[in-house]
């Protein structure tokens, strides 16, 4: 069967109003873009993808049916009117092979978008930097202008309620289609616009392109199909010898000789250390006439250049040059294009799409203006074949950067090439005279990052993979850690409470947990009552400061940089009182369940002794559903009283509350202030007699070391320390931190451990039991701190 065109394709949509449209691939931005379009057409949408993201779940919100994985039976019924997938899917895509099968069209990405735009004035954004940003520009801008256009943006752009919307017609003219074409795998030739606009031509996608004459080629043919204005960049002398003679051609750019030209603001230099909004200022002319000066909300000059050609087209096409000046001005970018991702007096943290040593080079200009202090980059290599191709060009495009991070190749589905990875792209970097630093994963690149940064700090993460979990997450972990001023909030908190409470700064943690490793706390809280925790919770909750709950500080690993924010611990009296109501113990979160257990002992009451032996207490137990000797926490629990995080006090019984194997859901997100438990009458000498061989039994089974308690959760096929055992990992070290010979799933601290030994020797055994067994360990023992 012959690829249909895309006016085959709008018939045959046109033949089947309401007919069901399936994309394989749906989550990628330009398929959920599609399905969209389809959706306000009225179509039925289906398809499938590997995983559910974002995309995704608005795709369903507007009752798309989005599969997850790909299998042949999900095109037979319904039997869709096409099957729609894009240059990233395989062509031995199982759906594929069922829609041959069946006979039911199929169609690539690109040639349904051009039937689309068939069907309304089309304005094609095109070029190899840029045109998500233009698009979406331009589309934001007529959307300010009362203009209503369709749009398909290759990206999720806040400001716009999706990133593709059709228009329904209306009289007397057809709305503005503007969408953002793909040139990279030979589809701009399907698109026959009445506008487009031409940001640049490159040396790239050259796995599919013989090379640049042939990319060209391409956008000449681009060119020859676009019937109205084409607006094209004039400081692009590849453009200028395609488009400057071409009839209905009209340039743009800093070039002296462009029908519009460009000159910028001049900017006025921020203090040392200070950082400026990010923003520019330019001035536009067309011909002898000056139009204005125009702001948006990005930086460098190729958001300038590209906002000259979103204002020149607007100009041709009637829009007067002060509506398009308010128009442009609110605009503050497209998803992952110079988008900021955390601020605060101490640092910036952006994230950008920029792969090519093009667009890196352009936005590390950019942001190199914006600061007098370091300009920190992290980058993560897009597809081999680019990194094989433009090696050279890679090896010069950082440079001036203060701090530079290069982690390993994203393959976007390519093979691996041997000889093309990250380690010798900064190598290439490194003989050119830029420092660099080869991280290889994304994990260990936001640890090396957060710990280079100095206040005054821009942080900028680029490529086009999936380096943005790095950037999200390190600006999640900024959003937690203390704000500098902790003398203003140390003072905001000691107005809140009375003397009787412990406020300290700055506050040693190792000695207050069970293994003895682990840096300081920003502050430290030790609440007298229960109204003074809920206004120290308040105060956290108006200064936006992250803040923690400390039990007696088993089962915890505090790392050695410390806790950032406030460590509340309920360790005043209180919160640890005990009283016996009958058969019944109303135990305070502080109360230790050491104590616990001798004072049901000392009453007679049996059923608690399994507790005596855990070095916690009883807010730390119900967290994690603490367990030892075959008992669990919430076997013996009655009801239980908590706080939210707003200071409001609740009770439930333990009938309604949600447990599980080592963890309490509940507690994620508050705080215990208390349970009732209940034991049963029993001799006193016989609750002696179980405590003394439960004990017995404890410290002939496990170390006396100083540790915090099991380090993995047991496997379903096996317990962890018996794993540990067999794989001989027993007496393994790092530094101070060994793993103990008398239990396998214990770390104990020989006396000079770090937090940092502790988690290497963590690592050691997660790594043993994948590789030997295929066993993924999880951690028992929960991790604080940075």
């Amino acid at each position: 069967m012959s690829p249909l065109n895309p006016q085959q394709v709008d018939e045959l949509l046109r033949a089947a109003p309401g007919g069901a449209v399936y994309l394989v691939g749906a989550g990628g931005c330009g398929m959920s873009g599609l399905g969209h379009l389809l959706l306000d057409l009225g179509h039925a949408v289906a398809g499938s993808d590997l995983a559910v993201n974002e995309e995704v779940r608005q795709l369903r919100s507007r009752g798309a049916h989005i599969h997850v994985g790909h299998h042949a039976e999900q095109i037979r019924a319904p039997r869709p009117v096409m099957v729609v997938y894009s240059s990233a899917i395989r062509a031995d895509n199982s759906e594929l092979a069922a829609a041959r099968e069946l006979k039911v069209p199929i169609v690539r990405r690109a040639t349904l978008l051009a039937a689309l735009v068939r069907r309304q004035r089309g304005i094609c954004v095109a070029g190899m930097h840029g045109k998500t940003t233009t698009s979406a520009l331009l589309s934001f801008a007529l959307e300010k202008l009362e203009a209503r256009p369709s749009y398909a943006i290759g990206a999720f752009v806040p400001q716009l309620e999706r990133h593709a919307r059709f228009t329904p017609p209306s009289e007397p003219r057809a709305p503005l289609f503007v969408v953002e074409t793909d040139e990279s795998d030979g589809t701009l030739r399907e698109f026959q616009p009445e506008h487009a606009v031409v940001l640049n031509v490159d040396a790239e996608h050259l796995d599919f392109y013989a090379s640049l004459e042939a990319v060209c080629r391409e956008f000449q043919a681009f060119g020859e199909l676009t019937r109205g204005l084409l607006i094209f960049c004039a400081d692009d002398p590849r453009l200028a010898e395609l488009f400057a003679k071409r009839p209905g051609a009209i340039s743009y750019g800093f070039n002296p000789l462009a029908a519009y030209r460009i000159e910028t603001q001049t900017r006025h230099a921020p203090g040392p250390g200070r950082l400026t909004p990010a923003a520019s200022r330019f001035n536009l002319w067309h011909g002898g006439e000056h139009l204005g000066v125009f702001t948006i909300g990005l930086l460098g000059e190729k958001n300038v250049s590209n906002a000259a050609a979103v204002v020149a087209l607007l100009h041709q096409l009637g829009f007067q040059p002060a509506e398009i000046t308010k128009a442009i001005a609110p605009f503050r970018g497209a998803a992952r294009r110079q988008e900021e991702l955390f601020a605060d007096d101490r640092f910036r943290v952006f994230d950008d799409y920029a792969h090519h040593p093009q667009e890196i080079a352009a936005t590390i200009a950019a942001f190199k203006s914006l600061i007098h202090r370091r300009l920190l980059v992290a980058f993560q290599p897009h597809r081999y074949t680019r990194t094989q191709h433009l090696l050279e060009e890679f090896s010069t495009c950082f440079n001036g950067v203060d701090k530079l991070w290069l982690t390993e190749v994203y393959a976007a589905s390519e093979p691996e090439i041997p000889g093309v990875n990250g380690a010798v792209l900064a190598e290439a970097v490194q003989a050119k005279g830029q420092p660099v630093q080869f991280v290889p994963t994304l994990a260990e690149l936001r640890v090396s990052v957060r710990a280079a940064m100095q206040p005054g700090d821009l942080v900028l993460f680029l490529g086009a993979g999936d380096i943005t979990q790095a950037a999200r997450e390190l600006a999640a972990e900024l959003n937690n850690e203390m704000p500098t001023n902790k003398e203003q909030f140390f003072a905001a908190l000691s107005v809140v409470v009375s003397p009787a409470t412990v406020l300290r700064q700055n506050e040693p943690l190792a000695k207050k947990t069970t293994l003895r490793v682990g840096g300081p706390a920003d502050l430290y809280v030790e609440p007298a009552s229960e109204m003074e925790l809920a206004a120290v919770l308040k105060v956290c909750t108006e200064h936006n400061v992250p803040f923690v709950i400390l039990g007696r500080g088993s089962n915890l690993l505090i790392k050695d940089g410390g806790v950032r924010g406030v460590v509340v611990s309920l360790g005043q009296p209180h919160f640890s009182r005990i009283e016996i109501v009958g058969e019944q113990l109303h135990c305070g979160a502080g109360a230790s369940l050491k104590n616990v257990a001798n004072e049901a002992k000392r009453r007679g009451l049996t059923g608690l002794e399994f507790l005596e032996g855990i070095p916690g207490s009883i807010g730390g137990a119900l967290r994690m559903n603490a367990g030892a000797m075959g008992g669990w926490m919430f076997d013996v629990v009655e009801a239980i009283r908590f706080m939210d995080y707003t200071g409001g006090i609740h009770e439930r019984k333990a009938s309604e509350v949600n447990v599980e194997y080592r963890g309490c859901p509940l507690f994620k997100n508050h705080i215990a202030l208390g349970a009732v438990l209940k034991g049963e009458p029993a001799p006193r000498e016989l609750i002696e007699q179980r405590m003394a061989a439960s004990n017995e039994k404890r410290w002939t089974s496990q170390p006396r070391k100083p540790s915090a308690g099991c380090i993995f959760k047991n496997p379903k096929t096996i317990p962890a320390g018996k794993l540990i055992d067999e794989l001989g990992l027993k007496g393994t070290r790092v530094g101070g931190a060994v793993v103990s010979d008398v239990h396998g799933n214990f770390i104990v601290n020989e006396g000079n451990a770090t937090a940092q030994d502790v988690l290497g020797l963590i690592e050691i055994v997660r790594q043993r039991a994948k590789s030997s067994r295929g066993i993924e360990l999880e951690t028992e023992v929960e991790i604080l701190g940075e």
